[in-house]
């Protein structure tokens, strides 16, 4: 067990994190209502649903979050959870964060998920140590070597890397020694250089820049793995990357594996196609059900991390790439309404009430 000084130390540590994360989300809600014009504003209904349900947990939510997640239906929903509320209190109750950056290190894909099939691996570096994808400790020259027999590859950190952050693409003449010892330079450690997948011509056709993923979100309670939500990510015109705050899209991916008839972009605007022509509803997901039962499988390793998003890729051939996982993920509520569902009720009274994993982080 902690001791003590190690508990207090911890908590305080989640504590800054939440704060700032909070802080964070709120500025961004209010962003984004401007944006929409004050979003949905209803108060006999804040009133009169929103706050008798959540008195019933204790907590009294703000009305701006429920004008921002009810601006499409119109009509109050209490079931939302506030952004502030989930990276403060309902992911820090499911998810033991002290274990989040080794957990997700991209590096150990392979030893967690053996089992997945992810992009090739040419070449790891992990607390500084260089290897080449098969784990065989290399020299920093043998590795600058193996990249430049690669005819088209990307580097990117192996830890933290969200929203396509410091991630880049070699191809062509832009595989040469200088460009690569620069980057590799600039990250120092932690990072990875990976094949860039081909993906299926029905996600392509969307946009064949970017590499188009899937974002499953997976709750494991009560010893089932829930899938709570997904979403098609979608990067934006002459984007390699796909997520929505490097100009991408996010649309919800409805039971069937089709398409929902609009997707939202950083800007909340909700439009019916993008920018390249592509019609979001025209499109149903490969292997969209091959997807959903890989992480229903694989979700069931991480008991540390009762809440996930997963991201796959579906390549050339159909068969759903693994990419990623995040033990910290949004929530995808303004795409695909409120996290939890018909869930809602039982959970907020295990995160308020009985907190039933009360002891499951010593």
């Amino acid at each position: 067990m902690r001791s003590d000084a190690r508990r207090m130390l911890d908590t305080v540590f989640g504590a800054i994190e939440a704060k700032y994360r909070g802080h964070h989300y709120r500025r961004s809600t209010k962003r984004r209502l401007r944006q929409s014009d004050g979003g949905y504003r209803n108060d006999k209904e804040y009133k009169s649903i929103v706050v008798p349900y959540w008195q019933r947990f204790g907590q009294r939510p703000r009305q701006y979050w429920y004008s921002l997640f009810c601006v499409r239906s119109k009509q109050m929903d209490p079931r939302y959870i506030p952004d502030d509320m989930w990276f403060a209190r309902v992911l820090p109750y499911y998810s033991n964060m002290q274990f989040r950056r080794a957990y997700e290190d991209k590096c150990m894909h392979s030893v967690l998920f053996p089992e997945l099939s992810r992009p090739k691996t040419i070449v790891m570096n992990i607390a500084g140590v260089f290897y080449d994808g098969s784990f065989r400790i290399i020299g920093k020259e043998e590795a600058v070597q193996t990249c430049l027999r690669e005819h088209e590859f990307l580097i990117k950190p192996s830890i933290d890397s969200g929203e396509g952050r410091l991630i880049t693409f070699f191809s062509g003449d832009e595989v040469n020694r200088d460009a690569i010892q620069k980057i590799i330079d600039s990250l120092q450690s932690n990072f990875m250089v990976q094949e860039v997948v081909q993906q299926h011509r029905v996600l392509a056709n969307l946009n064949e820049k970017s590499l188009n993923t899937i974002r499953v979100i997976s709750f494991l309670f009560e010893g089932e793995v829930h899938i709570l939500s997904t979403i098609l990510r979608i990067g934006g015109m002459d984007s390699r990357v796909d997520n929505v705050g490097a100009g991408g899209y996010a649309c919800k991916i409805n039971p069937n594996g089709r398409l929902d008839r609009y997707a939202v972009n950083r800007l909340s605007q909700w439009v019916e196609d993008h920018p390249s022509g592509a019609v979001f509803y025209d499109t149903e997901v490969p292997s969209y059900e091959k997807v959903l039962e890989l992480v229903r499988r694989g979700h069931k390793k991480l008991a540390h991390f009762k809440i996930i998003g997963w991201d796959f890729a579906i390549n050339i051939a159909g068969e759903p790439i693994f990419i990623e996982y995040n033990v910290c993920p949004g929530q995808n509520q303004r795409t695909c309404g409120p996290t939890f569902g018909d869930l809602t009720d039982k959970v907020l009274e295990d995160v308020f009430i009985k907190k039933s994993l009360a002891g499951s982080k010593n």
